[in-house]
């Protein structure tokens, strides 16, 4: 009798783990047509073990980095875990949390998003990052880094607490990918074909930022550290941009910081003629993103950077990678 009841127990817990995980796939937001970054965090997972170079970053990096580009160019695999508002605490989370399912040999940061003081929250894209996370000591401790003091934990944890009104915009999508999880990205990257020019032909930066703050200065430290003390290259990198809202200062803050590590930092703002863009047709919103033509020219372009200055494999000839690039062009 005692065996029955543990067993009946056992069953009922199982039943109703299943029940909560159901629910919470059901309830949490899709991603497939509309918002689409939502869906890049978990859709690494899959792809993880192809992934030698990961990117991370804000919007301007999964917009305008094409993987598939750099495959075709230099044979590198890579995956670009950026999302929307992505600070640089998310970002460190994503690397913890990617080098717990495979090592790449990569890892560039992009550095867009620390003109941002400590005090930025955003919940709805700290949503799309996070939630899309497996459930780890990384998410949590993400979660723990980005919420406001309004949020909580557990509305991360168990999504269905954040979702459970959701139920009054419920489509059939809602079921059809509660379990499928549709592709939606190329290894993290979403095209834009908008074209809205830039409205000048001269870039001066007008941003008021002089000093990076303690929390990204921090966090930008751990990714660093956190990669070379696995033995990951890391670059160092601002995404180009026609946009005003940055200053020679954070350049200067960010080299030195670079420079005590021993690696590099580039801001491509300052190499756009070199690169080829031409902000009058290669941005969706008038410079501060490239569109998918824009991001076809300086993937080219950080592909051959690539190959020149790191130890990447190229891995045209490995049947695996190619059979799993070949996949990604049907």
């Amino acid at each position: 009798m005692k065996i029955k009841t543990i067993i009946t127990v056992i069953i009922k817990v199982i039943l109703i783990l299943f029940l909560v995980v159901t629910l919470n796939r059901i309830m949490m937001p899709k991603y497939i047509n509309e918002n689409k970054d939502g869906r890049i965090t978990r859709e690494y997972y899959p792809a993880a073990k192809y992934s030698d170079v990961i990117f991370v970053g804000s919007s301007t990096v999964f917009s305008g980095i094409d993987p598939m580009v750099l495959w075709n160019e230099q044979g590198i695999s890579s995956f670009v875990r950026a999302n929307a508002s992505q600070t640089m605490w998310i970002s460190y989370y994503m690397v913890e949390d990617a080098l717990k399912c495979h090592k790449p040999e990569l890892v560039c940061i992009d550095t867009t998003f620390v003109k941002y003081d400590d005090d930025f929250i955003e919940e709805p894209s700290t949503r799309k990052s996070v939630d899309g996370m497996r459930l780890s000591r990384s998410k949590i401790d993400c979660a723990l880094a980005s919420m406001g003091e309004d949020e909580k934990l557990m509305n991360y944890i168990v999504p269905l607490f954040r979702f459970h009104s959701r139920w009054k915009e419920f489509t059939w999508d809602d079921i059809r990918y509660a379990w499928y999880n549709k592709p939606v990205t190329l290894n993290g990257y979403i095209a834009d074909d908008e074209v809205e020019p830039a409205d000048t032909d001269v870039l001066e930066y007008t941003g008021e930022f002089t000093k990076i703050s303690p929390k990204n200065e921090l966090y930008l430290r751990k990714t660093i550290e956190l990669c070379q003390n696995k033995g990951i290259q890391v670059m160092l990198f601002k995404m180009p941009s026609f946009s005003p809202n940055w200053s020679n200062a954070l350049d200067d803050e960010l080299a030195g910081i670079a420079g005590e590590y021993g690696i590099s930092y580039t801001n491509y703002d300052k190499l756009n003629d070199k690169i080829g863009l031409d902000f009058a047709v290669d941005t969706p919103d008038a410079g501060s993103h490239l569109n998918s033509k824009g991001a076809a020219v300086f993937s080219t372009y950080i592909a051959k950077t690539i190959a020149s200055d790191y130890d990447v494999t190229d891995r045209r000839g490995d049947n695996k990678y190619a059979g799993y690039w070949s996949k990604k062009t049907k």
